[in-house]
């Protein structure tokens, strides 16, 4: 095995046993007691078990994985492109806005349009502005009423979607009531604010 920093993935005992189950699942199929539910798991597994050999092969596409047999189990190596990923992903997680004394009554609005190929790094971004504090007015669009442009290009370049990302400043958006009264609920914007 290779000696650089790594983090090794394996079947544990519980992915074995459900695996067992996946096999016994069509003896329950054929009792009506059971078929609602062995029917419902097993969409299920099969689902996760896609989701899962789409990201292995994703990562692996990527250069951020390698995968191997040993002995009898199968292995997951994270490489050094990979650590060096996931080090930069969780740098993001400590970004923040810096809220400035005033509110200038501007909204900045972040469009972005992902391409599929590019998903992880999508889900990743919406979860980072939900945590900023941002509001979701669309799909793919949400809003913010400080300056973050500086964050939002850091945040995108980090996860490699720059150019899928746009900023927008806007000073008049539909449904701004409705958008000011969920961020005073968030405690991102004061009623002093509104008065400016």
């Amino acid at each position: 095995m290779k000696k650089y920093q790594k983090e090794i993935i394996k079947l544990t005992s519980k992915e074995v046993l459900l695996s067992i189950f996946d096999m016994a699942v069509p003896f329950f199929e054929a009792s009506s007691v059971y078929r609602v539910d062995a029917k419902e798991y097993k969409r299920n597994r099969e689902n996760e078990r896609i989701d899962f050999v789409d990201k292995v092969y994703y990562l692996k596409k990527m250069g951020y994985i390698d995968t191997f047999v040993e002995g009898k189990g199968r292995y997951i190596e994270i490489t050094p492109r990979g650590l060096n990923r996931v080090n930069k992903i969780k740098n993001t997680d400590n970004i923040s806005i810096n809220r400035p004394e005033n509110w200038d009554g501007k909204w900045r609005v972040v469009i972005f349009d992902i391409p599929e190929k590019y998903k992880y790094s999508r889900d990743i971004f919406r979860c980072r502005l939900v945590n900023l504090g941002f509001e979701k007015v669309q799909e793919s669009v949400y809003v913010y009423p400080f300056e973050c442009t500086g964050v939002i290009g850091i945040l995108s370049r980090e996860l490699l979607i720059e150019n899928n990302v746009i900023i927008m400043i806007s000073e008049i958006i539909q449904g701004e009531r409705e958008i000011i009264a969920e961020f005073i609920d968030k405690g991102v914007l004061c009623e002093t604010d509104l008065k400016n």
